[in-house]
């Protein structure tokens, strides 16, 4: 583990409420996985483990700095409240939904470990082939892996815009025609899904989570030009609101519109109602409301006119103050 790596450790173990330790294993295959990454939690600590050492710190980097962005609450966190009550189909749509979160996430921390010098030459040559190697290549006729291509492929727009602006242009220019030559379709909408991404003030909370809604609805927008079935990430996955001091204050009826979903409260096992924002229509909190449907009226008029932060504060549900 290099010095910098070793700050970073250091800065997630001054605010982390535990200790966090780094373990990296013994096999090396020469692919850059993102996702091959493990966390264990026992009593106050947390382990990070990597099983295979290929660019490992850039591996155990990217892993430090979200969870950096996470407990310094400046990136939105993203929850899975709701059930469709088919443990494959829920696994694979948090599978999707994670992925798709993350991409906005390594807009910022990929731009962080090439400014520390963890994005080489030799790092991108590894991300490419652990694309290659979990991608399959793209045929004449659209398949059903269109969305997991699309998905490798809009982290891979972010890791070739940062190779750009970090003295690894011509490599990034090498490595997207590639890209273009094995996936066609796909590159090409995680091209323009991601564009919106790599200009905006990812500084900002609010624009953060702004492109991750935007992202969400644009890869349902491309799923649905393509007669692909759609993700709804944006009612099925719990986004972090980020709020200002007005919005806390004000009642839940100036900004959420409260919709009867077709899943059920993941805890309660009971219908559930999703609390959807009336600007952007992405879900923000998930309630039950009484058995007894006599008693709903009465649940519903008193949630319309409780106070913003104090419903999330009832559901245990955390929010950025947007400053």
């Amino acid at each position: 583990m290099n010095q910098k790596l070793n700050e970073l450790l250091a800065q997630a173990n001054q605010i982390y409420p535990g200790t966090i330790m780094t373990r990296v294993g013994t096999e090396k295959d020469g692919q850059l996985r993102v996702d091959r990454v493990e966390q264990s939690v026992l009593a106050d600590r947390l382990l990070i483990e990597v099983p295979d050492q290929t660019e490992a710190d850039f591996v155990l980097g990217n892993e430090l700095l979200k969870l950096l962005l996470s407990l310094n609450g400046i990136v939105p966190q993203i929850y899975f409240a709701l059930t469709f009550e088919k443990e494959e189909l829920d696994q694979q749509l948090i599978s999707i939904a994670t992925r798709m979160h993350r991409v906005v996430v390594h807009a910022i921390a990929y731009r962080e470990l090439a400014k520390q010098g963890l994005l080489t030459a030799d790092t991108a040559q590894a991300y490419l082939a652990g694309v290659r190697d979990e991608l399959s290549d793209e045929g004449a006729e659209l398949d059903g892996e269109f969305l997991w291509r699309l998905l490798t492929l809009m982290d891979a727009q972010i890791f070739l815009a940062t190779m750009r602006d970090y003295n690894l242009s011509d490599q990034a220019t090498t490595m997207k025609k590639q890209l273009d030559q094995l996936y066609p379709q796909a590159n090409q909408a995680a091209t323009d899904l991601v564009e919106p991404v790599l200009t905006a003030n990812l500084k900002d909370s609010r624009q953060i989570r702004k492109q991750m809604v935007r992202l969400f609805a644009g890869v349902d927008k491309a799923l649905e030009s393509r007669d692909l079935p759609t993700v709804n990430a944006t009612q099925y996955v719990t986004l972090t609101p980020v709020l200002s001091q007005r919005q806390l204050d004000g009642p839940v009826s100036n900004f959420y519109e409260i919709f009867h979903s077709e899943m059920v409260d993941f805890q309660t096992h009971e219908k559930a109602y999703v609390g959807l924002g009336k600007q952007d229509q992405q879900n923000t909190f998930v309630v039950t409301p009484p058995s007894d449907e006599a008693e709903r009226p009465k649940f519903f008029t008193e949630l319309y006119q409780t106070s913003v932060k104090e419903l999330l504060t009832k559901l245990a549900l955390p929010y950025i103050l947007r400053q």
